[in-house]
């Protein structure tokens, strides 16, 4: 086992197959990695085999335990320590969703790898349709160094949100704090319909924002559900008249705020992406983290669905652009996310699934609209949001996956 330190220096863990000289071996051990290493190796190897007294076997099994493994036969793991981004590393299986999907409502997250590729305007898109059939729809704020949507998604049309937010609780993160404080209601008929939108803005972009968000705790520790988070949506859920779903804005990037989000307490992922070079390696990153462990190991992926952002207008260049998307999306998902085979309970998803049109792999084409790159307020662009074809083929998609089975159609 390699053990890495927080400034990245080497320890090793050996369990010898034999007892020897335990001397030699810590020589040999040393030699090769001093070399390999240089200025990040520590020195230390430590041997875990039957002569290590019994406290220290019990420290190297746990090691061992918390390690990654880093080859197929599982003879090698990491076992790596993290002064921050710590949810990015924390072993997905022990973050299942926050509550059965079965008890509701559905949590899902908006991702983007990076900024400026319309995630905010397709997340108010799906929570005005879902508004429009007469649901109640919780909308959160997460993108706490960059918000946006609580202003989009306004209380009169003016631009007026909430005075508390989302940092606020997470400062304060008292159970007994009144839900209304940190919320405002967009139900205006010419947006919503007759339903309502219930927004958690990020916080007042006041003097203080800065001084709270400096203050936030946003590292996982050992028990993700204990995080301040966690009890803002578990309120929501508790409240009087439960939402129909909780739509989460996330931070772009590898950021502690996305990794936090895409840790897989959440029934569902969008994950926005374009056809350049960074979008794409970003996006493998976040599609490897939802998947790749899970299917090595025979546990069900995280679920996710695709967007193909800023698609070009033009027919045929945006024909184009979607064959080269689309193509580039299922190397990195035959690579990262699908099992070999699917398991008897088809609790995977799988290379057998490449056939299918709902499959993770599958992108949603959004085609860029020069109309909605201007507007003042969301009242403007409301009806375009329900009506536009890219946007109703993605909140159909949505609704498909929150519904299965997989085999029909969106």
């Amino acid at each position: 086992m390699i053990v890495d330190d927080l400034f990245g220096r080497v320890r090793v863990v050996v369990w010898p197959d034999v007892t020897g000289d335990d001397a030699a071996l810590r020589a040999s051990v040393d030699e090769r990695l001093r070399q390999a290493c240089a200025q990040y190796w520590t020195g230390d190897v430590w041997l875990a085999g039957t002569s290590a007294p019994p406290e220290d076997r019990l420290l190297y099994d746990t090691a061992w335990a918390e390690g990654v493994s880093v080859v197929p036969s599982d003879a090698l793991r990491l076992n790596d320590r993290h002064r921050s981004r710590t949810a990015w590393f924390l072993p997905i299986e022990k973050s299942q969703p926050i509550w059965s999907a079965s008890e509701g409502p559905p949590v899902i997250v908006f991702h983007s790898f990076k900024g400026g590729v319309g995630r905010t305007t397709a997340l108010a898109a799906y929570a005005i349709a879902r508004a429009r059939a007469g649901e109640r729809v919780a909308v959160v704020d997460f993108d706490l160094d960059a918000p946006g949507v609580g202003r989009l998604l306004d209380a009169d049309g003016q631009g007026t949100t909430a005075r508390w937010g989302v940092v606020d609780f997470l400062l304060e993160a008292k159970d007994d704090l009144p839900l209304s404080d940190y919320r405002h209601v967009c139900a205006r008929e010419g947006v919503t319909g007759e339903g309502r939108i219930e927004v958690y803005p990020a916080g007042m972009l006041d003097d203080a924002y800065l001084t709270k968000l400096s203050r936030i705790d946003l590292e996982a520790g050992a028990d993700l559900s204990r995080h301040p988070l966690f009890r803002l949506l578990q309120r929501i859920r508790e409240d009087e008249q439960r939402p129909s779903a909780i739509l989460i804005d996330g931070r772009a990037g590898l950021s502690p705020a996305a990794g936090l989000l895409l840790s897989g307490f959440a029934h569902l992922h969008v994950l926005f992406a374009t056809t350049s070079a960074q979008s794409l390696a970003g996006l493998s990153r976040i599609v490897r983290r939802l998947g790749f462990e899970q299917a090595r190991r025979g546990l069900p992926q995280v679920e996710c669905v695709i967007v193909q952002a800023m698609v070009p207008d033009n027919a045929e260049v945006g024909a184009i652009a979607e064959a080269s998307f689309a193509a580039d999306v299922e190397k990195t998902f035959r690579e990262e996310y699908y099992a070999k085979q699917a398991d008897e309970e088809d609790r995977l998803w799988s290379l057998d699934d490449l056939a299918s049109s709902v499959a993770p792999h599958v992108p949603v084409p959004i085609s860029y609209r020069g109309k909605l790159a201007f507007f003042e307020t969301i009242d403007q662009i409301a009806d375009v949001l329900a009506k536009e074809s890219d946007y109703e083929k993605l909140c159909k998609r949505l609704d498909g996956r929150l519904a299965p089975p997989r085999t029909e159609d969106a």
